[in-house]
């Protein structure tokens, strides 16, 4: 009986040391939760590059026909446009219902169309001085004039006829002409202007018609002219050059 109690206190004993003595296992750590994977990133969409639009070209600048009218009479951009040019239609024709006929080579026609012209525009110009009852304009000025009233005129000054003497003097030391004062007193009014190409130049068509300052309302003659570039160097108030006019 002793016997049986000892074995069994012993295996009690045995018992309760092995359960002192084993390892305590941790607990298990819990299985790493897989983060949730991110959504992948969309690939930037090319977007379409757009067609190059065509950059508007500019007009360019038409060229006259053979005939082409530029504007009818009374018309503001004439007007302004050929209004410098007035006063020498007005000597042109002055000279010739004087008696003259159209001659840029006679002295006689050449000085006295200027000499119209003078009564019209010479107080026009910048360095124009008047000396008692006379208007002084220097050479520069009447070769200016002079470009205007004829095609090449500006280049060379024909001789002050003896007839014309007392109308315009030369002051060679002043290199300048003198004319008497005067209002002219009449006016050129334009009425219509084409263009013409020949011999690949443009030449301008221009009808209109005369009137005196004192009878505005009644024309007293019509005439017709053609006028071509000026190209006189120097050249600051005419831009055409008259290269032929008829009254009538």
């Amino acid at each position: 009986m002793k016997k049986n109690f000892g074995r069994t206190a012993l295996i009690l004993i045995l018992c309760l040391w092995f359960a002192g003595c084993a390892v305590k296992t941790p607990p298990a750590e819990p299985a790493a939760t897989a983060s949730p994977t991110a959504a992948p990133t969309a690939a930037p969409t090319a977007e379409p590059t757009p067609e190059p639009t065509a950059e508007p070209t500019a007009e360019p600048t038409p060229v006259p026909d053979e005939k082409s009218e530029l504007s009818g009479g009374g018309e503001e951009g004439m007007y302004t446009e050929f209004s410098a040019m007035e006063p020498l239609f007005t000597a042109h024709i002055l000279a010739q219902l004087n008696g003259m006929t159209y001659d840029p080579n006679s002295p006689e026609y050449f000085w006295q169309s200027v000499i119209f012209a003078i009564d019209g525009c010479g107080m026009d110009f910048y360095s124009a001085e008047t000396f008692g009852s006379a208007l002084v304009l220097s050479r520069g000025v009447i070769e200016e004039i002079a470009s205007g009233l004829f095609e090449g005129g500006g280049t060379h000054l024909l001789e002050i006829p003896e007839s014309l003497s007392g109308e315009i003097v030369y002051d060679k030391e002043a290199d300048a002409f003198s004319h008497p004062l005067s209002d002219g007193g009449f006016s050129a009014s334009l009425t219509s202007i084409n263009v013409e190409i020949v011999d690949g130049e443009a030449v301008w068509m221009i009808t209109g018609e005369l009137f005196a300052d004192a009878m505005p309302n009644s024309a007293i003659t019509a005439f017709s002219a053609s006028l071509v570039q000026n190209t006189r160097e120097g050249n600051s108030l005419f831009d055409y050059s008259i290269k032929e006019l008829k009254i009538g």
